[in-house]
């Protein structure tokens, strides 16, 4: 970090200060972006990849600066963006265009990677420095090999130029049985091209009734304990409705509307309903595609379980 060589009046220039390090900025961002509901310090440790030493320290600063507030005390004090501050509205705008840029990069690599001949594709690890290049692993057919990757590599040009980073990109073939690693973002396929999503094998329409509901439960479960998924798929279902969803488009938009308008007991209770409805609505959830890697394993320990509660 360079250190500035004048100090400076916080008073005239308290942006010096919210900006001031990489563990206030990505706690601000879990405070005004990320969540709905105060957090406590672990679990805004955890969201912000801080120690529980630094995340308190930092906690407090911001709560002097006038960013944040303390809400509760003792083993319930938690932590909110502080209401009235005259710079939350135009932060939470500016994390949601930071959230925008790295959509319409993702967005960009699936749509590149339409290619019938491309069965599997995905991304290892995100660069943690600027100017380190994206990896992008690709898993195509045998016949394809010779050309797919000058193609791929044509189309690549428009998003490195408009993201400003160099994408390297590794091609496999049916025969060499890659697969996507467990943290990595898959872009198309199931990052296996010779299984399919372990989460959704179904065999009839009876069983694929029951799975649903057993994974809305494990939602439901989630969203007790980090309300935040609320935000995160209602951001997706802005993303959804973005783009052309088609025929599909019609329940993702009503997954928004509940999003926006219903109490977190309600959207709980509409996940695990048995009402031709809730039935219908849990084909098109919109929570499975924003799950960190850490509760997709907390969804597949919950669905083992045969009557966890919700």
């Amino acid at each position: 970090m360079i250190l500035p060589r004048v100090n400076r009046s916080s008073l005239k220039y308290p942006l010096d200060d919210v900006f001031g390090s990489p563990g206030l900025v990505r706690l601000i961002r879990v405070l005004v972006y990320e969540t709905v509901s105060p957090v406590g310090v672990a679990d805004a440790a955890r969201l912000a990849g801080l120690s529980l030493a630094g995340a308190r320290k930092a906690l407090v600063r911001l709560t002097d600066l006038g960013i944040a507030e303390r809400v509760g005390t003792g083993r319930a004090l938690k932590f909110a963006s502080k209401k009235g501050n005259p710079f939350l509205q135009l932060l939470e705008r500016l994390f949601e265009k930071e959230h925008e840029h790295y959509e319409s990069l993702i967005l960009s690599l699936r749509q590149i990677l339409t290619i019938p001949e491309v069965s599997g594709a995905w991304i290892t690890q995100l660069p943690l420095e600027i100017g380190q290049p994206l990896q992008l692993y690709v898993v195509t057919e045998v016949k394809a090999i010779e050309w797919i990757k000058e193609e791929l590599r044509t189309q690549l040009v428009k998003t490195e130029r408009k993201h400003d980073l160099i994408i390297e990109l590794t091609l496999f073939t049916r025969a060499d049985e890659q697969e996507a690693p467990n943290e990595a973002i898959v872009l198309c396929g199931s990052g296996n091209p010779n299984k399919g999503n372990h989460l959704f094998r179904e065999t009839t329409q009876k069983d694929s009734e029951q799975r649903s509901l057993r994974l809305a439960k494990s939602i439901a479960y989630l969203i007790r304990l980090d309300p935040s998924l609320i935000k995160r798929a209602h951001q997706y279902t802005n993303r959804l409705l973005h783009e052309d969803q088609g025929m599909a488009s019609k329940d993702i938009a009503e997954w928004r509307q509940l999003l926006e308008t219903y109490s977190l007991e309600r959207i709980r209770d509409i996940l695990v309903s048995s009402s031709s409805r809730a039935t219908r609505l849990r084909r098109s959830m919109p929570f499975l595609a924003v799950l960190t890697h850490e509760e997709r394993d907390k969804i597949l320990e919950q669905m083992e379980m045969p009557n966890h509660e919700v």
